[in-house]
């Protein structure tokens, strides 16, 4: 039974198989996966990262993610807004990044509409949690059993982004996404 130390002691941490494949995952499942995210650039880091993750293993997107933080600039959405073909062909050209074109445009587009959302005084925060007027849902897993790929959540929230100009974000990285910031709670108890 797999244990972490927190401040009141050992609490005894119940761990899906992917997040016992490596210590790395299991630090990401321990400490971040799942739990009730409200930090807008933290949100907006987790929806590009659930994009670049598109077609390759969450951990080989967790382990480039220090090389995608720097180049990035720490995922804010101000800064990537601003990026041009100069900032993209030096990120196309670093093979410590996910080097996929489709995948750096759409980080870069989204950026500009979450940019231009703030300018109207609207956040990505506000919108993610709208679907479930602000509370995260339970979806209690199924041990042995992966989580559904999509769920009519992440249909409806992929729509919405889709509406909004957002790229990447169909139903089955909207539903990674909405587990990994705890919108849909999946952790196992």
């Amino acid at each position: 039974m797999p244990y972490l130390k927190g401040k009141g002691g050992i609490a005894i941490v119940n761990r899906p198989e992917w997040a016992q494949k490596s210590p790395a995952m299991q630090a990401y499942y321990d400490h971040d996966w799942g739990f009730a995210q409200h930090d807008e650039q933290k949100l907006f880091e987790m929806l590009c990262l659930e994009c670049f993750q598109s077609g390759l293993s969450w951990a080989l997107v967790w382990q480039k993610r220090p090389a995608l933080l720097e180049a990035y600039q720490g995922f804010d959405p101000a800064k990537v807004a601003q990026f041009g073909e100069e900032e993209v062909a030096k990120l196309l050209a670093d093979p410590a990044l996910i080097r996929n074109q489709l995948k750096v445009r759409a980080t870069i587009n989204n950026a500009r509409i979450l940019s231009r959302w703030h300018q109207e005084g609207r956040t990505l925060e506000q919108f993610t949690w709208s679907f479930t007027n602000g509370r995260s849902i339970r979806m209690e897993p199924v041990p042995g059993l992966p989580l559904p790929a999509k769920t009519p959540l992440s249909e409806q929230v992929a729509t919405e982004f889709k509406r909004a100009g957002f790229k990447f974000t169909g139903p089955v990285v909207v539903m990674s996404y909405l587990t990994a910031v705890g919108v849909i709670n999946a952790r196992l108890a």
